[in-house]
Protein backbone atom coordinates (compact mmCIF):
# COMPACT_ATOMS: atom_id res chain seq x y z
CA UNK A 1 0.00 0.00 0.00
CA UNK A 2 1.02 3.47 -1.09
CA UNK A 3 0.14 6.37 1.15
CA UNK A 4 0.58 10.38 1.09
CA UNK A 5 -0.80 12.72 3.89
CA UNK A 6 -1.47 16.28 3.26
CA UNK A 7 -2.05 19.25 5.74
CA UNK A 8 -5.09 21.25 5.98
CA UNK A 9 -5.60 24.61 7.62
CA UNK A 10 -8.94 25.27 9.10
CA UNK A 11 -9.46 29.28 10.26
CA UNK A 12 -12.84 28.55 12.12
CA UNK A 13 -14.59 26.20 14.42
CA UNK A 14 -17.13 25.20 11.97
CA UNK A 15 -15.87 24.79 8.43
CA UNK A 16 -16.21 22.86 4.62
CA UNK A 17 -12.50 23.39 2.75
CA UNK A 18 -12.56 21.45 -0.24
CA UNK A 19 -9.79 19.68 -0.79
CA UNK A 20 -10.26 17.91 -4.41
CA UNK A 21 -7.20 19.50 -5.55
CA UNK A 22 -5.01 18.46 -2.82
CA UNK A 23 -6.34 14.89 -2.91
CA UNK A 24 -5.99 14.66 -6.84
CA UNK A 25 -2.07 16.02 -6.64
CA UNK A 26 -1.37 13.57 -3.86
CA UNK A 27 -3.40 10.43 -6.12
CA UNK A 28 -1.42 11.45 -8.93
CA UNK A 29 2.11 10.76 -6.75
CA UNK A 30 0.73 7.43 -5.71
CA UNK A 31 -0.32 5.88 -8.85
CA UNK A 32 -1.06 6.44 -12.50
CA UNK A 33 -2.95 3.21 -12.76
CA UNK A 34 -6.99 2.80 -12.08
CA UNK A 35 -8.52 1.75 -8.63
CA UNK A 36 -9.99 2.70 -5.60
CA UNK A 37 -8.61 5.12 -3.28
CA UNK A 38 -9.14 5.75 1.05
CA UNK A 39 -9.27 8.78 1.99
CA UNK A 40 -9.06 9.02 5.90
CA UNK A 41 -8.87 12.00 8.29
CA UNK A 42 -7.43 10.70 11.51
CA UNK A 43 -9.24 13.28 13.96
CA UNK A 44 -11.86 12.44 16.11
CA UNK A 45 -13.78 16.01 15.45
CA UNK A 46 -13.61 16.44 11.68
CA UNK A 47 -14.55 14.82 8.93
CA UNK A 48 -14.90 14.02 5.05
CA UNK A 49 -17.39 13.76 2.51
CA UNK A 50 -18.48 14.70 -1.19
CA UNK A 51 -20.47 17.18 -2.18
CA UNK A 52 -21.30 20.11 -4.84
CA UNK A 53 -18.20 21.75 -5.17
CA UNK A 54 -19.69 24.82 -7.59
CA UNK A 55 -21.37 26.66 -5.47
CA UNK A 56 -19.68 27.97 -1.82
CA UNK A 57 -23.25 28.54 -0.86
CA UNK A 58 -23.64 24.50 -0.18
CA UNK A 59 -20.64 24.72 2.07
CA UNK A 60 -22.07 27.46 4.14
CA UNK A 61 -25.51 26.05 3.98
CA UNK A 62 -24.86 22.39 5.31
CA UNK A 63 -22.23 23.88 7.95
CA UNK A 64 -25.33 25.70 9.06
CA UNK A 65 -27.49 23.01 9.02
CA UNK A 66 -24.97 20.29 10.60
CA UNK A 67 -24.82 23.63 13.19
CA UNK A 68 -28.96 22.89 13.73
CA UNK A 69 -28.90 19.19 14.11
CA UNK A 70 -27.29 19.06 17.51
CA UNK A 71 -29.31 18.51 19.77
CA UNK A 72 -30.47 20.12 23.67
CA UNK A 73 -27.97 17.85 25.13
CA UNK A 74 -26.04 18.36 28.16
CA UNK A 75 -22.83 16.44 27.02
CA UNK A 76 -20.62 15.49 29.99
CA UNK A 77 -17.08 15.37 27.93
CA UNK A 78 -15.51 17.80 29.58
CA UNK A 79 -13.37 19.29 26.49
CA UNK A 80 -16.88 20.58 25.51
CA UNK A 81 -16.96 19.28 22.24
CA UNK A 82 -18.94 16.56 22.15
CA UNK A 83 -20.86 18.30 19.39
CA UNK A 84 -17.86 18.02 17.00
CA UNK A 85 -17.65 14.35 18.17
CA UNK A 86 -21.37 13.70 17.58
CA UNK A 87 -21.25 15.37 14.19
CA UNK A 88 -17.83 13.50 13.16
CA UNK A 89 -19.76 10.24 14.18
CA UNK A 90 -22.60 10.97 11.51
CA UNK A 91 -20.64 12.10 8.74
CA UNK A 92 -17.89 9.97 8.52
CA UNK A 93 -13.77 9.86 8.95
CA UNK A 94 -13.13 8.00 5.51
CA UNK A 95 -14.06 7.55 2.20
CA UNK A 96 -13.31 5.26 -0.43
CA UNK A 97 -13.45 6.32 -3.83
CA UNK A 98 -12.50 5.18 -7.75
CA UNK A 99 -9.80 6.73 -9.81
CA UNK A 100 -8.76 6.14 -13.19
CA UNK A 101 -5.47 6.77 -14.35
CA UNK A 102 -4.37 8.67 -11.09
CA UNK A 103 -7.42 10.74 -11.13
CA UNK A 104 -10.50 11.06 -8.60
CA UNK A 105 -13.42 9.76 -10.71
CA UNK A 106 -15.54 12.65 -9.60
CA UNK A 107 -19.43 14.12 -11.15
CA UNK A 108 -19.25 17.41 -12.73
CA UNK A 109 -20.09 19.35 -9.66
CA UNK A 110 -18.27 16.90 -7.41
CA UNK A 111 -15.74 17.74 -4.93
CA UNK A 112 -14.49 16.76 -1.20
CA UNK A 113 -15.16 18.09 1.35
CA UNK A 114 -13.09 18.06 4.52
CA UNK A 115 -15.51 19.35 7.17
CA UNK A 116 -13.58 20.98 10.51
CA UNK A 117 -16.12 20.90 13.36
CA UNK A 118 -13.83 21.85 16.28
CA UNK A 119 -11.23 24.12 14.70
CA UNK A 120 -9.52 26.30 13.88
CA UNK A 121 -7.22 23.59 13.52
CA UNK A 122 -3.83 21.97 11.21
CA UNK A 123 -5.40 18.39 10.45
CA UNK A 124 -4.09 15.63 8.36
CA UNK A 125 -5.55 13.81 5.62
CA UNK A 126 -4.27 10.78 4.26
CA UNK A 127 -4.49 9.15 0.66
CA UNK A 128 -3.98 5.34 0.49
CA UNK A 129 -3.91 3.62 -2.71
CA UNK A 130 -3.26 -0.36 -2.87
CA UNK A 131 -1.49 -1.50 -5.86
Amino acid sequence: MKEKTITVHTSAREQILIITDQVQRALAELTSSDGICTVVVPHTTCAISVNENADPDVPADIVKALRAMIPDVRFDHSEGNSDAHLLTTLIGTSLSWPYRTGQLVLGTWQGLYFIELDGPRARKVTVYVSE
